[in-house]
């Protein structure tokens, strides 16, 4: 107890160790249109009562600032082929302007994202690339920053979830683009914040314009180039390891260049980022001296374009590669170093976005874009793959390769028509996607060995096998978000999806209602309900090819064999994932630098793709029959000060259960060793209760300090017999409580108008046991004993401007 006091004493005194100003705060916001782009040039005043205390104009990027000296109760923001928007300062920090009007002198840049929704969350929903950028971040990574938000944790995995959901039914877009595996529905593309306007999550219910989804999605926006042109240069200092194991080793080096700017008189703005990523992972209780250790390389490149073919064009041109492998994936206190495997990745992915802006206040958006991902896995050992309950040792259980492609088209046609009733924007839009996978698996024996080292389980495989599944997508959906007033706005909408490899298709409704409880918007009741259709990633359409398998069990004793199963891959009928949600969230104002929210959201999925592993062998057949439900309540509160300083606090508990054998969370690699009977439990994600505080303050002489502290319950974990099958219930144990303290502090230093930021990152700094492994086989010497906790982790920082 007295340690948690002084864990919360220390978070408490940074917190509190803000500049003396910071009573005073500037009146700060960004303008965007419907789609989600800054509209520079915007007329912005801030008025008390029908007094017009100031006037300004949005800059190049959208964003505008009133003086902290400045008192007003409202805003009002105008342009011209734009609808006015009136809105308390409370709400001031993202202003949505509707099109009314495509006047001659109209300027276009294409969007990123479609319309946003009017429930969408204002607090704990997004992170903009400059509160990125003072937080702490072990590769400087936008993606990786996500566990901030009170919707998002990261498993055990290392797989990120949002409100509950499995991975594969969170797609990741850049810029409007899924970017996601097509044969597994993960992606770990990531891009270095410097390329970043923000990142975002959007959680159930949401506009009707995203469909392929269950439980919500992740947004990366990447940074157009401005009107001058700019450069910077970070990580090009190796980075030594200051902590045991692996004490005085190179442990990483990450450097990156970044360029943009504007060209052709104006009328191109271009940017672009390189990046390489090398770290070598030790691992506590395996690396010693000089190995073995996990070593992780990628590579990301990327390029933007944002040409404005004239006044009512525009088009923008992206291209990401992200090639990167691991080697000795999976080393722990569990899995010795020939167990682990050597896995190789390229990701690709191109689009291009044209917008027009019509006559009559119509807008016409069509993207088109290609991904490509491509997977190589290695084992580093041979033979057989044992597993005893000390762990695996001899080899990895598969080798896997191939290659995963998605085409796709959307458009969507917009107008917003004035009425007597109010303002309607009609979106009406459609889209459509070809997949397509192929590639082999070959798979290892496997033997399980009791504590005494007596063989009481094998499977073997047939032969290895061609990996192959196709299919195309249609979407199609009709959106209206009506403003009957400044005080309440309606999103409704409905979509159809279609898949040709599964025959089916699926209706989809969702609606939404923001109201303003009073005139000055202080206090805002946002509501939400509907379904969603997701999509099957192409590896549960190939299941009937892989190889057949034969799992035996012998009696310890006599070592005579008790039981034998063959079992036939198979698919049966499937059918698109299906959900129903709902949310219900207040957002109150306190005052202009303090707002807070409280939120409920409940949802059931079903029609998942779930493995029935028959107790008596034949055929194992992917059915959708399997079924997930989601509780969550979410409380959090912001304090904001000038010059990006901010403290937010955020609590959840939550309750997310769902299918053992859920076919994707089961073969996220594409294959996995051993298979039980199924049935539902707690997810492996599943954290009770979860606290997050984190903050970023401005010290004298231009010293930043940025504290995150997250405490949350243990995930769950099954206790196994000597077979690995399941002893108790499953998913009814939990790891220990889960708490770390990172930190980040830097100064800032100017030689010859060249900046730099220099400081310390500090990871776990409280060196709490947060254990990611457990002996979980019952009787066996080490039953109980969890390991492989990383202690505190202390790294250089460096940031070059120019």
């Amino acid at each position: 107890m007295i340690r948690w006091l002084k864990i919360a004493g220390f978070v408490a005194a940074i917190m509190a160790a803000v500049p003396f100003s910071v009573h005073a705060q500037d009146i700060r916001g960004i303008v965007v249109d419907q789609t989600g782009l800054p509209l520079p040039g915007t007329t912005v005043e801030l008025h008390n009562g029908e007094t017009i205390v100031a006037t300004t104009s949005t800059r190049g990027d959208g964003t505008f600032a009133f003086d902290a000296g400045l008192r007003g109760a409202t805003i009002t923001a105008a342009l011209e082929g734009f609808g006015t928007s009136v809105l308390s300062t409370a709400g001031a920090a993202r202003i949505v302007l509707q099109i009314a009007h495509a006047a001659e002198t109209t300027s276009v840049v294409a969007p990123a994202f479609v319309q946003e929704s009017p429930t969408t969350a204002t607090l704990g929903a997004h992170l903009t690339a400059q509160t990125l950028a003072r937080l702490p971040s072990n590769r400087l990574k936008a993606k990786e920053s996500l566990p901030l938000l009170p919707s998002v944790i990261r498993g055990a995995d290392g797989l990120l979830r949002v409100g509950g959901a499995r991975p594969y039914e969170t797609p990741l877009l850049v810029d409007g683009f899924n970017v996601s595996d097509p044969a597994t529905g993960i992606s770990n593309i990531n891009l270095p914040f410097e390329s970043l306007r923000g990142v975002e999550v959007l959680r159930d219910p949401m506009s009707v314009a995203y469909g392929g989804l269950v439980g919500g999605l992740m947004q990366l926006d990447s940074k157009p180039g401005g009107d001058q042109f700019k450069m910077g240069a970070q990580g090009f200092i190796p980075r030594p390891r200051f902590t045991t194991p692996g004490f005085g080793r190179l442990e990483g080096i990450f450097p990156r260049v970044h360029v943009g700017g504007p060209a052709a008189q104006g009328r191109i703005r271009y940017f672009a980022s390189v990046e390489y990523d090398f770290e070598r992972i030790p691992v506590p209780g395996v690396t010693q001296g000089t190995g073995p250790d996990i070593v992780e390389q990628s590579a990301t490149v990327f390029g933007r374009a944002d040409i404005q073919v004239s006044t009512r064009q525009a088009l923008t041109i992206e291209a990401l590669a992200f090639p990167a492998s691991t080697r000795s994936a999976g080393l722990s206190p569990r899995r010795d170093a020939l167990a682990t495997v050597n896995n190789r990745s390229v990701d690709l992915f191109a689009g291009v976005t044209d917008r027009v802006v019509f006559n009559g206040a119509n807008v016409l958006t069509v993207r088109a874009g290609v991904v490509a991902h491509e997977t190589t896995l290695v084992p580093n050992g041979t033979g057989t793959a044992s597993l005893s309950p000390a762990g695996w040792r001899g080899n990895w259980y598969a080798a896997i390769a191939r290659r995963a492609v998605r085409y796709s088209v959307t458009a969507a046609w917009d107008r917003t028509r004035v009425t007597r009733r109010g303002t309607h924007t009609l979106t009406i839009g459609g889209s459509v996607a070809a997949r397509r996978m192929s590639g082999s698996l070959t798979e290892n024996a496997v033997s399980v060995e009791n504590a005494e080292g007596r063989v009481v389980r094998t499977i073997d495989f047939g032969d290895g096998s061609s990996i192959r599944a196709r299919d195309a997508r249609l979407g199609a959906w009709v959106r209206d978000v009506w403003r009957a007033s400044d005080r309440v706005e309606v999103d409704g909408g409905v979509r159809i999806d279609g898949n040709s490899g599964i025959d089916d298709t699926a209706p989809s409704v969702r609606t939404g209602i923001r109201y303003a409880l009073d005139a000055s918007q202080l206090t805002v009741l946002k509501a939400g309900a509907g379904s969603f259709v997701g999509t099957l990633p192409l590896a549960v359409q190939a299941f009937a090819g892989y190889p057949n398998r034969l799992d035996r069990s012998f009696d310890s004793e006599s070592g005579s064999m008790t039981r034998e199963l063959r079992l036939q891959p198979a698919v049966e009928a499937l059918w698109l994932p299906h959900a129903v949600a709902a949310s219900v969230q207040i957002e109150h104002q306190f005052s202009a630098d303090l707002d807070a929210q409280v939120g409920v959201t409940a949802r059931r999925s079903d029609r998942l793709a779930t493995l029935h592993v028959p107790v008596e062998g034949g055929l194992m057949p992917v059915r959708s029959n399997g079924r997930s439900t989601y509780r969550e309540l979410l409380v959090s509160v912001r304090r904001t000060w000038n010059n990006e300083q901010q403290l937010f606090l955020s609590y959840v508990r939550s309750a997310a259960r769902g299918e053992l054998n859920d076919f994707v969370a089961l073969f996220q690699t594409l294959d996995a060793p051993l298979l039980r009977p199924g049935g539902m439990s707690r997810t492996s994600a599943d954290a009770r209760n979860r606290w997050i505080a984190w903050g970023t303050a401005n010290f004298p002489r231009r010293i930043v300090v940025s504290p995150v502290v997250e405490v949350r319950s243990g995930f769950p974990y099954s206790v196994l017999d000597q077979r690995y099958g399941y002893f108790d219930r499953p998913n009814d144990s939990e790891f220990p409580i889960f708490m770390t303290m990172d930190l980040v502090a830097y100064k800032t230093v100017t030689v010859k108008k060249r900046s730099a930021d220099v400081g310390i990152q500090l990871f776990n700094a409280t060196n709490h046991f947060n254990p990611r492994d457990v002996y979980a086989v019952a009787g066996a010497p080490r039953y109980g004993d969890f390991t492989n906790s990383v202690g505190p982790i202390l790294r250089g920082f460096l940031m070059l401007k120019w």
